[in-house]
């Protein structure tokens, strides 16, 4: 069955895009198969990147492993003894360890009812709704050792439990957890067992050990320099605390909560930022005073030393675990006023821009030097001033309605934001809204704004991004430094132009501390490894987990406590469930692998070392690529005619035929576009060995991580559909194509990509040219392919050889045209930006293949 889409292809030299119509015909077995799915492997594809033989990723980090690339600190991380207690012993030494010895599922009678209460335990249910479930007639008969929502909570509060709450007077009360229980229960984790970093090493690019690459936080430089102030043998052991206000109440009761999230730095970055890992635990709950005294910024003072102060006594511990180094300097060195006289040291702390706090919680903590662990972080710094000066510069150069038309006239892309309103009228942006607003801005405001202005702006952009690599070099930080000195080189236009405004007057300093934090980003990066891994987003979406979801389930009376409880309640079921998983929660993968292994092999004497050597099986998967259609068409039994006409294509019979004489001649070779200047005559079109087509209007395609092939990203759906409502010229999105045979997506950039097997879905593609880059932007421009006669340039691909989404933005010059619309711009405009800021990987492989050239 033969495929046909309508795409639209680019071209420059060895360059080649697609930007796509899609639609198909039908001639392949495949399909008639029932298997509508093109699964491209290639087992010899080396590493994305320049790491090509040089850099390999392991499965869970972006740590090299192979060919003396890493310096490790020897004598770190040592073992000294096989007497400790392990996650099982802390199981076994349990008050009802000993009732579990004869019923594995104590306190539950068997293992049908730990199952019920299992689900019970992890639904969303309310306790009413629960109490309502055990009295349904069916349910009674099961003669349940509970019968209510209490007594199913009382027995999962008998589970083995985790660490305690603990709670002090400072005078309120709130809870909190001994710090120590914290890390050694993450430590303990046998979820983490395998991804741990005990060593601080240097990883190198080469053996030549040249140029060093910054991924986990001991490959930073931090972790080296703390480990030469300990005793050989000893194991450092980073501690992440995070800090944050959530409202606990929705619309009404303005209740907060002050949560103090705990986490373990060891643990490798891919597996603490995902947020299902639960890597991060509650640790403590703050107070949130309420002050008499009437002046606003004394209450801020007030509160911050309270804060402190509440710290030092839940981190005491944790201070005294690590009293072996060196300690801090005074910072409060240069000032000789009482800080019990609080207005006189408020004023003589403002001289120094310093917040007042005379006993900051970190002073006794040996090794804790605030100017490494109070880093650079993407969520509040880097993307909130993006939206908060950069994005407001641009809304003042250009005019705040014109840049507004110019979003509202993007083409939508499926699983993208589309600002078909206002972005100078936004308000409360989550930090995907910064990041979907970050992706457009640069290659909208070229034309309408100074040049200078977008150099400018282009070089923050390029710091955001570059910044956010998970595995950075040398050369990658010496980029950022460049980019950074290039912004500094050109933001006076910032102010010849009044952007940088305040609330009623251009302001004429560049007294922006989130700016200032920039310029922090490579030592940082040096001192802690990739600063990804440290963004605010895992944490932020712990409030969720730690407190509003357990707040919900209160009575709405005294919240502390009884989200406490149902912490603890979440944890020893959690535990629990993780040595007696149900036969449902089994991966799919594993399940798939376990159908091919003899259930004698299976059974093993211990039950729950059987269950964790299940729980921590590792699935690797190779470097891939994939596209999906739908299993039915969107159209059947089209004719070509038919085709020809609803999507515009007069040629299509002859570019069929050219497409099936080049198959039959060069069979399983990469097929090309482009063409002579001269249309070919259409007045006689060819017979083609069929009459009718299938036709699909979308097509899903699906890549992996670029730094790590193992991760597979989310399936981005491109258009390619014919004239309808709301589409009077069709919708088709965009594509790069593969069109030469010795080159390899993402690895080669721009130059193509290598097809290994023959495939019969087919795709039109229509072709633009690659020029120059625009020197602004720093974006290549693309303009339509055409005959001398002024017609567009058409092929027909292979669908196999569509390799990665990209976005295009219209060049719209110094105004855009009125008559654009979101569904009309791409099809009016003829000449585009190539958006490489639209994903963080596409932008890594044009910049890796621009450093390699």
């Amino acid at each position: 069955m033969d495929e046909m889409e309508k795409k639209i292809e680019f071209e420059g030299g060895s360059h080649k895009f697609t930007e796509v119509e899609l639609l198909s015909h039908h001639t392949s077995p495949q399909a008639d198969a029932g298997v509508p799915t093109t699964d491209m492997r290639n087992s010899d594809n080396p590493v994305h990147a320049n790491f090509d033989g040089d850099f390999n990723f392991s499965e869970d980090g972006f740590g090299a492993v192979e060919g003396s690339l890493e310096e490790r600190y020897e004598g770190a991380g040592t073992c000294y003894s096989k007497d400790g207690l392990t996650f099982l012993d802390l199981f076994d030494a349990d008050e009802f360890a000993e009732c579990r010895k004869e019923n594995l599922f104590y306190p539950f009678t068997s293992k049908e009812e730990w199952e019920i209460g299992d689900f019970l335990l992890r639904s969303p249910l309310s306790m009413a709704a629960i109490d309502v479930f055990f009295k349904l007639p069916l349910v009674q008969k099961l003669r349940l050792s509970f019968s209510n929502a209490r007594e199913l909570r009382s027995r999962a509060e008998m589970l083995p439990s985790g660490p305690s709450w603990k709670c002090q007077v400072i005078p309120s009360i709130y809870p909190t957890k001994d710090p120590i229980e914290c890390l050694e229960s993450l430590f303990a984790n046998p979820l983490f067992h395998d991804k741990l970093d005990f060593t601080p090493r240097r990883v190198y690019t080469t053996a030549a050990h040249l140029i060093r690459v910054y991924s986990e936080w001991m490959t930073g430089d931090a972790a080296w320099e703390m480990q030469t102030q300990f005793p050989r043998g000893a194991t450092v052991l980073g501690t992440v605390l995070s800090s944050d206000k959530t409202n606990i109440t929705t619309m009404m009761g303005a209740r907060l909560a002050h949560l103090l999230l705990l986490g373990l730095a060891n643990i490798h970055m891919r597996t603490h930022t995902k947020l299902s890992s639960k890597a991060f635990l509650l640790a403590a709950l703050l107070p949130i005073p309420k002050y008499l005294y009437p002046h606003q910024r004394m209450r801020g003072l007030l509160e911050d030393r309270l804060m402190h102060e509440c710290l030092s006594i839940v981190l005491k511990l944790l201070m005294k675990a690590a009293e072996i180094g060196i300690m801090m300097s005074d910072p409060l060195a240069s000032i000789t006023v009482d800080p019990a006289h609080l207005e006189a040291y408020f004023d003589a702390c403002a001289e120094y821009r310093l917040n007042g706090v005379c006993a900051p919680f970190w002073m006794d903590w040996p090794l804790a030097d605030p100017s490494i662990f109070l880093m650079s972080e993407a969520l509040h710094h880097w993307h909130k001033e993006f939206f908060d000066h950069n994005c407001q510069w641009c809304l003042v150069a250009i005019g705040a309605s014109e840049l507004d038309f110019r979003f509202s006239i993007l083409q939508p892309v499926t699983g993208y934001r589309h600002f078909a309103s206002r972005i100078s009228k936004l308000k409360q942006v989550t930090g995907q809204g910064h990041c979907d607003i970050q992706c457009y801005i640069v290659g909208l405001i070229s034309g309408a704004a100074p040049r200078r202005f977008v150099i400018a702006i282009h070089a923050l952009m390029d710091v955001r991004y570059l910044a956010q690599c998970p595995a950075p070099d040398d050369n990658l930080l010496a980029s950022i430094d460049k980019a950074l000195l290039t912004f500094h080189g050109n933001k006076d236009i910032i102010m010849t132009l009044g952007a940088r405004m305040g609330a009623k007057k251009p302001i004429d300093n560049w007294f922006i501390p989130k700016l200032e934090f920039l310029q922090s980003i490579t030592s940082g990066t040096r001192n802690v490894g990739a600063l990804i891994q440290w963004s605010a987003d895992t944490t932020e979406h712990a409030h969720v987990s730690e407190i509003k979801d357990p707040a919900r389930r209160t009575n709405n009376n005294d919240y502390d406590p009884q989200i406490c409880r149902h912490l603890d309640r979440d944890e020893n079921h959690r535990n629990y469930h993780d040595l007696n998983p149900r036969p449902g929660d089994v991966p799919e993968e594993e399940e798939e692998e376990e159908e091919a292994i003899d259930c004698d092999e299976r059974e093993q004497d211990d039950l729950r070392t059987a269950l964790l050597d299940q729980m921590n099986h590792t699935c690797v998967t190779m470097n891939y690529f994939t596209i999906h259609l739908n299993y039915n068409p969107s159209r059947t039994g089209v004719s070509v005619d038919d085709v020809a006409t609803d999507f515009n294509i007069p040629d299509l019979r002859v570019v069929l035929s050219e497409f099936l004489l080049h198959d039959a001649r060069e069979r399983g070779e990469v097929y090309g576009v482009g063409g002579p200047r001269r249309r070919p005559s259409i007045e006689r079109p060819p017979i083609l060995p069929f009459d009718r087509l299938q036709l699909w209007y979308t097509v899903h395609l699906q890549e992996t991580a670029f730094h790590n092939s193992s991760i597979t990203l989310p399936a981005q759906t491109i258009h390619a559909s014919p004239p309808g409502p709301g589409w009077s010229k069709g919708r088709q999105d965009t594509v790069l194509v593969n069109v030469e045979g010795g080159s390899v997506w993402p690895e080669s950039g721009l130059t193509g990509s290598r097809v290994t097997w023959r495939d019969q879905y087919l795709c039109y593609v229509q072709v633009l040219t690659s020029g120059s880059v625009d020197p602004a932007t720093d974006m290549i421009i693309l303009k339509r392919a055409k005959y001398t006669d002024g017609t567009p340039i058409g092929n027909i691909v292979p669908l196999c050889q569509l390799r990665s989404f990209i976005s295009l933005i219209p060049w719209l010059g110094d105004m855009a045209d009125a008559r654009f619309t979101k569904a009309t711009s791409m099809h009016y405009s003829q000449t585009f930006l190539l958006n490489k800021y639209f994903e963080k990987d596409f932008y890594y492989a044009l910049y890796y293949a621009s450093r390699s050239q």
